[in-house]
């Protein structure tokens, strides 16, 4: 006769792979194909302890989804951590303050992290799901095995949309973020001559602006566009030379200078100009981060949760979550990820329409 108490999941030595074996019985058992363990799957199901194991596999499925997940802007993205969900001034961790002579015997002469004038936080988020009870009664459990990998793309898409949100307002770069947008189409002149505008900008330190780490950003009409300027060996672009202007061609000199990013979310965004439209955006590694991420201190990865609400019964005793709700008998699983997308230093962007 067949007993849980010699199933991985009862029988591990310890919780981490009692919950591993919890989650093997169930991919094993929610095909069907191997009647067996359907069968030890479904009465596992009805203890207390199987259920809670399960749950702590799911999570570390949707975290795991979550860091697998497409992240669209995770080159521009700087990672602030913070205590609590206050919004604060940004304190400038980018300054770099150059060292200074120190005579013998001298102090060394204290460096000051200045605040700025501008704002960041951190922000809940997050979605649920409810599965029906019939559904694990008619063992289809393809809805309950893919419900972890949702909420970690979900995690993943609502950062990618912030970000999309906060560089594209109105169908339109967001005049806000990226100041006056220029109407010049993406050629290697304007490339150059965007390029060369954001390098004589001074920054708020008082210092040129770095442009080491610079992203093109567009949507996906323009990809053989942005394709035939930076990946050629060989581009035509105006020289001059005194008064005479001609146009010659040159040895790449875009290779390496910016990183393109195609952009999905961008692109459907835009609208009418996303065949014509580009930007420069700052990546993580220039210091004048042009986005800033903020994360809740132990809240970096999304946070899965099951509904208890299917009371107790009659006669005493509790009733396991799979069971369903008291009210409607779905079983009701929530995904939290808590960040903020806010502006940075935005004094080394750039933004164009197209013509």
């Amino acid at each position: 006769m067949h007993t849980l108490a010699k199933e991985g999941f009862r029988a591990a030595p310890t919780h981490e792979e009692r919950v591993h074996e919890a989650a093997v019985l169930f991919g094993k058992g929610k095909s069907g194909a191997d009647h067996f363990a359907q069968a030890t799957l479904l009465e596992a199901f009805g203890t207390d302890d199987f259920p809670v194991l399960l749950g702590d596999a799911f999570a570390k499925s949707a975290i795991k989804a979550q860091k697998d997940a497409v992240k669209e802007f995770e080159p521009l993205l700087v990672d602030v951590t913070v205590d609590s969900f206050k919004r604060r001034k940004l304190v400038d961790l980018w300054t770099g303050d150059a060292f200074e002579p120190v005579a013998q015997g001298e102090e060394y002469k204290g460096g000051i992290l200045e605040e700025t004038e501008l704002t960041h936080g951190a922000g809940k988020n997050g979605k649920s799901y409810g599965l029906t009870w019939e559904l694990r009664r008619d063992r289809d459990f393809s809805a309950l095995a893919n419900f972890p990998k949702a909420l970690g793309n979900g995690s993943i898409k609502g950062q990618n949309n912030a970000v999309a949100d906060l560089l594209v307002k109105n169908s339109a770069w967001n005049p806000e973020f990226f100041g006056t947008v220029a109407t010049v189409p993406f050629t290697p002149d304007n490339l150059d001559a965007a390029l060369k505008e954001l390098a004589l900008r001074e920054n708020h330190r008082d210092e040129l602006v770095d442009t080491s780490d610079l992203v093109l950003i567009h949507g996906p009409a323009l990809r053989g566009q942005v394709n035939r300027v930076l990946k050629a060996t060989e581009i035509e672009m105006q020289v001059t030379d005194g008064s005479k202007v001609t146009k010659t061609r040159i040895q790449n000199p875009f290779t390496n200078v910016v990183t393109p990013m195609e952009s999905r979310a961008v692109g459907k965004r835009l609208g009418t100009d996303q065949g014509t439209a580009w930007a420069l955006v700052q990546g993580k590694t220039s210091d004048l981060p042009s986005i800033i991420r903020t994360l809740l201190s132990g809240e970096e990865t999304v946070d899965i949760r099951v509904k208890k609400d299917q009371g107790v019964r009659p006669g005493g005793g509790d009733v396991p979550t799979d069971a369903g709700s008291f009210n409607d008998d779905t079983i009701w699983f929530r995904g939290r990820d808590v960040y903020g997308i806010d502006p940075g230093f935005t004094t080394g962007v750039w933004a164009s329409k197209g013509a």
